[in-house]
């Protein structure tokens, strides 16, 4: 009883976001009957799309997970679960997370629904190659859901297939950082075959599950140190690079106000029905509607040469106050969250080819692509530590307040070495939230270390 009291909960929650695009979405499938047309699936797949805007995923939470327990981010507000995640010491209970593994396994739900019900359409009501695209959008989406649950938790329970009422489905173990992977490459995989090259604002294309594989086989090199990983990642990263749709903008100003660029991989979108929090949480509270909950720091702040573009266009100021604007409607929520975009793919390729050892030519090309775009010199840099400390510098800088910097210093190793509050690996890992502990008896479902 206690397992469907927090199903239900999770849908509430997962389901609390409204339509993404002119599509009225399925926030639900409620039998074998329900997708039955390529309208249908239409419709679902907005919904797993709505699934992502809510305010426990890409909405707000999942993208001050990148920044707030780093140093770009400080807490400046009154909650005080958040500043326990500023602080870096976070309790089991805390809400916040609870509600991102809510709206992540929520998304799931949506997405395993509509893959279990596509293969039995008729051909007649939709055929195959469609069947095939629809598919592989849907696995696009939940090799992100699980992946973002992985880096963000660490061994985590798969769900790959709709929810039954036997116990190992209402009640799964967590599964190994490895088999996670296997389930992400396999889904980006089948998406990189199956899905159209041609971009589309608010949905995923084939350049998306590329650019993602690429994120994942970099990420994957330092769990295993499977150096073919890397060749993978440049591989992937320069096919994205080549695209004839793509490339980077040349006003950093540009990516943040609210309209279509060249450089947009893959976003969520908002509209004033569909609202994006963040800006209202960044925003100081001079401004109507303002709450600055969070503020960048003296450390990001200091981080940048004169010379950067990049500081202006992010950050304004209230008097001696900082505050975030890369976000800036904040009356009508309608900013765009940028999952993937070109700028990180250079960088991927730059630091595959650190790692590889690659010529430092080729590295420092793409380095400077990022660094001439910013308004700096390009870079002159011969050894591999400084190339390597160069790219994370640059990833701070170029990424800030889009969810990225904790990531990468978790991917690359060096969170204990630059962030005074983390002073253990067990830090690294958020707590497995303790409703899930409670509802989930399975010996499988554990607490990660320290929590």
């Amino acid at each position: 009883m206690k397992k469907f009291a927090y199903i239900l909960t999770l849908a509430v929650v997962a389901l609390s976001a409204c339509d993404v695009l002119d599509v009225q979405p399925y926030h639900s499938i409620p039998s074998s009957e329900a997708i039955t047309n390529a309208a249908q699936v239409e419709s679902a797949i907005i919904g797993c799309y709505d699934a992502l805007q809510s305010g426990g995923y890409y909405g707000l939470n999942y993208i001050i997970w990148g920044d707030l327990p780093a140093d770009n981010l400080s807490h400046s507000g009154i909650t005080i679960t958040w500043a326990d995640i500023s602080n870096n010491t976070i309790l089991a209970d805390n809400g916040l997370v609870e509600s991102t593994w809510a709206a992540i396994y929520g998304a799931l739900s949506r997405i395993n629904n509509a893959l279990d019900q596509i293969p039995a359409i008729d051909t007649t009501n939709m055929p195959e190659p469609k069947k095939y695209a629809a598919m592989a959008e849907l696995r696009f989406l939940r090799a992100l859901a699980h992946y973002d649950l992985m880096r963000l938790f660490g061994p985590v329970p798969i769900r790959d297939k709709p929810v039954s009422n036997d116990e190992q489905s209402l009640n799964p173990p967590r599964r190994s950082i490895a088999d996670v992977l296997e389930l992400v490459n396999s889904d980006l995989d089948f998406a990189i075959e199956h899905l159209a090259p041609t971009l589309k604002r608010g949905r995923a294309a084939q350049p998306a599950a590329q650019a993602l594989k690429a994120r994942v086989a970099l990420h994957q090199y330092y769990l295993t140190q499977n150096t073919q990983l890397l060749e993978q990642a440049i591989t992937l990263a320069t096919a994205v690079i080549n695209h004839p749709a793509l490339e980077i903008e040349p006003d950093y100003a540009t990516l943040f106000n609210g309209n279509p660029n060249k450089e947009s991989i893959f976003e969520i979108s908002y509209n004033e029905q569909d609202r994006n929090l963040t800006a209202r949480y960044f925003a100081h509270t001079s401004i109507a509607g303002g709450r600055y909950e969070f503020k960048p720091t003296d450390i990001y702040l200091n981080a940048f040469h004169n010379d950067d573009l990049r500081k202006d266009i992010s950050v304004k100021f209230a008097g001696t106050a900082p505050y975030a604007v890369k976000f800036n409607d904040v009356s009508s929520g309608t900013d765009p969250v940028y999952v993937l975009r070109l700028a990180e793919m250079y960088l991927i390729r730059a630091e595959a080819g650190v790692l590889l050892q690659n010529s430092t030519q080729s590295i420092l090309a793409d380095i400077n692509v990022i660094r001439q775009r910013a308004g700096l010199q390009p870079a002159n840099i011969s050894s591999y530590t400084g190339l390597s400390l160069e790219i994370e510098a640059q990833r701070q800088k170029e990424f800030a307040f889009e969810g990225h910097r904790w990531f990468d210093l978790i991917r690359t190793g060096r969170a204990l070495d630059v962030l005074e509050n983390v002073t253990s690996i067990n830090q690294t890992l958020f707590p497995i939230p303790q409703a899930e502990l409670i509802a989930n008896d399975n010996p499988g479902m554990y607490q990660n270390d320290d929590y």
